[in-house]
């Protein structure tokens, strides 16, 4: 949210000033607008805040998913119970906690009340409501079946945002046990292990290699510890923006689908996206068609764009989906079989869900059966860095006799 100071005239000529809490200045000259008043001056204040308090609020106040997954259920509900679109918009503005939303929510509101459709309104605010969210809202409305519309979306952001919170869920423990055991190794390496240093190097060099090896470890962390911090921090940095690029894009959407462990896990979750984003919109009466390019455009993956250009080819040709996906090496046989029973049955949306919910379920079983994996694996790796350690400087406090004093 941003301060901006206005300055506007009335219709009587007479001036006034204020100040709005809002998300942008296009939204403060409609607000403005909306009481009546025409807009002078419009600028953003000065907020005397600390960074931290920026950072917090700027966090309190972004729209998650999670945000949009409940503004689309209670407004579903609404339009359920027979309240009109305005009026359900106009209840919604009341009841929405974060300001953020609600601004959105107003924003809304007025822009349906000026003559906009829904979906015209959504638009607005890409960041928030994506492609494929706005085509199912236009193609409802067209239908006239934008409640049913609603509840599509609805569910089909319930079960997107479930499947992220119980991966979120399952890999809590793992990384409390990583934080909690690679602060027990800096410790040691970092405030035990010099106090012991000082000691063994009193008594000479001749000292055990175990022990030779921890105190060079532990020597350069602390000493270096600054410089092995902005490399890391400058490495991490680097890859980033990489990953982020372009070309760094398409290199790790090669290697995403053919990393030994994950790469099923990746496979089963773009099949899940790719079956439920379709199934929802052709649910929602959109074009096949338009369908495949929203879905193209919304995955996040060149490999998946390319089977769904190719896909979409062939359903301009009139061949169906089920023989690209056949030839592709992510989709998996038992989806396209239920692609092809589902277009030999007329039921294609219904069957892409049933694929969706199929793969969700097996995104969760690889997840499991992953982190039953990584626990014991954290576990043995501390567990070898925390014994080497403690060896290391055993041997050498043994070996006290066989040292020259």
């Amino acid at each position: 949210m941003e301060t901006f100071y206005y300055e506007a005239t009335t219709r009587d000529g007479n001036i006034v000033t204020g100040t709005l809490e809002v998300t942008n200045e296009r939204l403060a000259i409609d607000r403005i607008q909306d009481m009546g008043y025409f807009p002078l001056k419009v600028s953003k204040a000065v907020k005397r805040e600390n960074l931290v308090m920026r950072l917090f609020s700027s966090v309190k106040n972004r729209i998650t998913t999670k945000d949009v997954m409940v503004f689309t259920y209670q407004i579903g509900v609404l339009l359920d119970a027979g309240f009109t679109l305005d009026k359900s918009l106009s209840i919604l503005s009341e009841l929405t906690d974060k300001e953020t939303m609600k601004e959105l929510t107003k924003d809304v509101l007025s822009q349906v009340k000026g003559g906009r459709s829904f979906s015209e309104a959504l638009q607005k605010y890409p960041s928030v409501f994506p492609l494929f969210y706005v085509n199912m809202i236009k193609a409802g409305e067209a239908g006239g079946f934008l409640e049913n519309t609603i509840s599509r979306m609805a569910v089909y952001l319930e079960n997107t945002e479930g499947l992220k919170e119980e991966v979120r869920s399952a890999l809590i423990y793992p990384l409390i046990l990583s934080v909690v055991g690679g602060a027990a190794v800096i410790v040691l390496l970092t405030f035990v292990v010099p106090q012991f240093a000082k000691i063994f190097t009193d008594m000479g060099s001749d000292l055990p290699l175990p022990t030779v090896i921890l105190l060079a470890v532990s020597g350069t962390l602390v000493k270096y510890w600054w410089m092995i911090l902005i490399l890391v921090t400058a490495v991490a940095v680097l890859m980033k923006r990489y990953f982020r690029s372009e070309d760094g894009r398409r290199t790790w959407d090669r290697m995403k689908f053919n990393l030994p462990v994950f790469g099923k896990l990746f496979k089963e979750t773009a099949v899940s996206r790719f079956a439920r984003t379709l199934g929802t919109l052709l649910g929602s009466g959109v074009p096949i068609m338009n369908a495949l390019q929203i879905v193209k455009g919304t995955l996040g993956s060149d490999r998946i764009s390319e089977i769904i250009a190719d896909v979409r080819e062939s359903v301009r040709k009139g061949r169906g989906l089920s023989e690209p996906l056949r030839k592709s090496d992510i989709i998996p046989p038992l989806a396209v079989h239920m692609v092809t029973v589902g277009e030999e049955t007329g039921r294609l949306d219904e069957m892409l869900i049933k694929i969706a919910d199929r793969f969700d379920l097996e995104v969760r079983t690889t997840v499991k059966r992953l982190l039953s994996l990584l626990e014991p694996v954290l576990i043995l790796v501390m567990g070898i860095m925390v014994g080497f350690i403690v060896i290391a400087m055993l041997t050498a406090i043994f070996s006290i006799n066989e040292l020259p004093f």
